[in-house]
Formats: C-alpha cells, sequence, structure tokens
C-alpha cells in the first residue's frame, strides 16, 4: 500500500468538516513530497547510487583462452582498484563499478551474441573487447548497432579499422600496428647470428593475411630471405611437406602468425622430423606461458610477443608489478593483462569526462580521450584506433627476458635450446 492511499484511509482524530479540508492538504503534501524523494536520481531505496555496468564476452576456453583469462584478470584488477578509490564520480554522485564477464568460447557467432545479450538482458551501458579480429571485429559490428560503446585491445589496429567498410561510430581499439609489428619482430630475430633464411608460416585469418605480406616486405628490407612461404587454412594438423620444404633450404629462422593450437602442432612436428631453426617466433601463439606448459622442452629459446614492458615505465607500472604481476611473471601475459586493465581506466576517465552514463556522451568522451595509462599513451585517431607500443621477448623456462627493444643486461640463448 502506497503512502498516498495510506493518508487517504487514515481516520482523522477531528471529525469536523471545517477542519478537514486543512488537515487533509497538509498531510497530502507531505506524502506528495516524500514520494518525489524516494523516486528522485538514480538511487534506489537503499539510497546508493547505481553501477556503472561494463560487459565483457571473452575467450576464456577454446583456442583463443589464453587470452581471455589474461584479459578478464586485467579488468578485474582495475575495476577493484576503482572501486577501492571510492568508484566513479558522475554529477557529484559516486557509483561502483559492475563486470559481467561471458565466455565466448572463441566462437565468432557466440561472442556477437554475447555482445548483444550483454547490453539487452545485462544492462551494459558500455563494453570491453575480447581479443584478435575474429572475435573483436563481430563484436565490434554488434556495439555499433546497438549504439554502445566498445573498447578492445590485442587487436591489430589495421584490421581492426579494416573491419567496417563505413568506419566505427561507437567502437575502439587500442594495440600496436601490422608494419611495426612485423618489422619489430623481424629486427627481434636478427639480433641472432643466422644464415638470413626465412621459413614464413601464416594461417588464414585476418592476422595471418595481414602479415605475410608484410613479414616479407620487412625481411627483404633488413637483408633476409624467405626461402619457405607456407600459408594454408586454421585447424590444420599436418605441416611435413612445409617443414620438409623448410629443411631442405636450410632456413635458420622460423617467423609465424597463427592460432596457438596450430603453431604448437607445427612445432612438435619441427622437433619430430629433425629440422633445427636457430631462432623462431609465432606470433599470437606463443605469447602465454599456455605455450611452455604444452609444449615443454620444446619452447626453450623460442620469442614471443611481450606487448608491453616495464622498463618502459609509464605510470602505474609499479602497481601494475604489484598486483597483476603476482598473478602472471612473465611478460607475455603480464603485458596482455596490462593492456586490458588499461581499456578499463580508458572507458572510465570516458565516464567521467562525460559526466554521464548515456552512451552517445561516453562515446563523445572516448574520441577526445588524451591519457596515459600504464600500457602507454591513448589518443584515439580519426579511423577510432589508438597505435601502442610493440615488443618482443624470449621464453628460458617460464621466464621472459625482453628481446627488443634491446634491454641492456639481458642475457639471451642461442641457439633455440628447444631444437
Amino acid at each position: 500500500m502506497s503512502l498516498l492511499t495510506q493518508v487517504m484511509k487514515t481516520p482523522f482524530a477531528r471529525p469536523g468538516l471545517r477542519h478537514r479540508p486543512l488537515a487533509l492538504a497538509a498531510v497530502l503534501s507531505l506524502a506528495l513530497l516524500a514520494s518525489a524523494c524516494a523516486s528522485n536520481g538514480s538511487s534506489g531505496s537503499s539510497g546508493k547510487a547505481a553501477p556503472i555496468t561494463l560487459g565483457a564476452s571473452l575467450s576464456l576456453t577454446g583456442s583463443l583462452g589464453s587470452f581471455g583469462v589474461d584479459q578478464r584478470a586485467g579488468y578485474q584488477q582495475a575495476i577493484a582498484d576503482i572501486n577501492a578509490a571510492g568508484g566513479v564520480k558522475i554529477g557529484g554522485t559516486s557509483h561502483q563499478v559492475k563486470l559481467v564477464v561471458l565466455n565466448n568460447q572463441s566462437d565468432p557467432t557466440t561472442a556477437s551474441q554475447q555482445i548483444r545479450d550483454l547490453v539487452l538482458k545485462d544492462g551494459a551501458q558500455a563494453l570491453l573487447g575480447a581479443g584478435t579480429p575474429p572475435i573483436t571485429v563481430p563484436q565490434a559490428l554488434v556495439a555499433e548497432s546497438l549504439k554502445v560503446p566498445y573498447l578492445t585491445t590485442n587487436t591489430p589496429v589495421g584490421a581492426f579499422a579494416a573491419g567496417s567498410k563505413t568506419g566505427y561510430k561507437y567502437s575502439w581499439d587500442m594495440f600496436f600496428s601490422e608494419p611495426e609489428q612485423a618489422s619489430d619482430i623481424i629486427a627481434a630475430v636478427d639480433r641472432f647470428k643466422t644464415n638470413h633464411k626465412i621459413a614464413l608460416f601464416t594461417d588464414n585469418e585476418p592476422d595471418g593475411v595481414v602479415e605475410r605480406p608484410l613479414y616479407k616486405k620487412a625481411a627483404a628490407a633488413a637483408g633476409d630471405k624467405v626461402v619457405g612461404d607456407f600459408s594454408f587454412p586454421v585447424g590444420t594438423t599436418d605441416f611435413t611437406s612445409f617443414i620438409t620444404t623448410a629443411k631442405s633450404k636450410g632456413a635458420q629462422i622460423v617467423v609465424g602468425q597463427m592460432d596457438p593450437p596450430d603453431a604448437i602442432t607445427l612445432f612438435k612436428q619441427m622437433k619430430s622430423l629433425g629440422y633445427t631453426p636457430k631462432i623462431g617466433i609465432v606470433a599470437k601463439a606463443a605469447d602465454f606461458v599456455s605455450w611452455v606448459q604444452a609444449l615443454g622442452k620444446i619452447s626453450e629459446g623460442s620469442l614471443l610477443e611481450a606487448v608491453w614492458m616495464p622498463s618502459w615505465n609509464y605510470p602505474g607500472t609499479a602497481h601494475i608489478e604489484a598486483t597483476l604481476g603476482k598473478k602472471f611473471d612473465n611478460l607475455g601475459d603480464l603485458g596482455t593483462a596490462t593492456a586490458a586493465y588499461s581499456v578499463v581506466k580508458v572507458m572510465i576517465n570516458a565516464f567521467q569526462r562525460a559526466g554521464s552514463t548515456d552512451a552517445a556522451k561516453v562515446n563523445t568522451a572516448l574520441a577526445s580521450t588524451n591519457l596515459t595509462t600504464p600500457y602507454g599513451h591513448v589518443q584515439f585517431a580519426a579511423n577510432h584506433t589508438s597505435t601502442m607500443r610493440f615488443a618482443v621477448a624470449q621464453w628460458q623456462g617460464t621466464k621472459t627476458i625482453p628481446v627488443w627493444p634491446a634491454v641492456k643486461g639481458a642475457k639471451l640463448e642461442f641457439p633455440m635450446a628447444g631444437f
């Protein structure tokens, strides 16, 4: 029963007709005032401000599972830090931040549907992306249709920008550029003394398609020679003919762009067929400790994309090492988590500058981002991407040592002990 109904049914102590209208008017005024106070603003009956809800559909299992696990840790740490500091202040009211995470199992169709569900069912006011173009581009296109801000990382900026033929309005990406990735990987392998002959392995996903000509161009510019140029569908299980060719042509360097399960199969077959390259890196596949766990000693001395290094010393680096560094003691996983942590920082910064939870206003604030995060400086270009730095490291057991950019005093292993 509402307060107004209770008032209407309450008898007055003095039944005289002359007093009832005045008394009733006074009580009605109090009832309406109480009702207005209860419904004013975003606070519920408890008096607490409604939380800001961020949604993320991540690849926690499947072929890209390592990406999702690291990203979730980064997202969770950033939100825990924000809430511990009092939340997000909008219009003088502090809001806690709530994270809703769904597992897309590395499936693009599931990832797309979950983005829709996060907004329409879970009430997400903004979206945090997953990793790699096959997952993030479909997610971004759904966010566009819903007109909800979407910010991702772990997606090379060229592939992301190419994902929309008409350009993005609500979707944003902060990661490295493909040309820089290719040139830095070639620079990293050339730190080691080899015969400069490369066996190149790339799959038919967007990453592989974009990177293949860039690796070849960067190799040629560095004076290296690609003696084996192998392209194949995702899910290939037999690389025998490619390995035999690379071995016969004396390729001492392996460079690849592949999903983790396929690259693990490749390295195992290289070992079993007696192919002994001196150094090698498979971008995307070798970036996580799961690479070492799957390959064991075969992974020793191989290279990986680290994407972030503590030596860059961006603001917040010490905090990252003290928190996420306790969960991830290698540069690959820690870099991925740091990038995700910084995605949350950028998104929440947009909410604060917008002074609102309105999607259009938050999105406009994202467009004017000019923020230095633990991952680096973020400022979006007209194509809705912010190009970040790139790094390469070497697996030494389960630890990683910087290779490129070179860090003074870093002791590198050569040749790869795994082969």
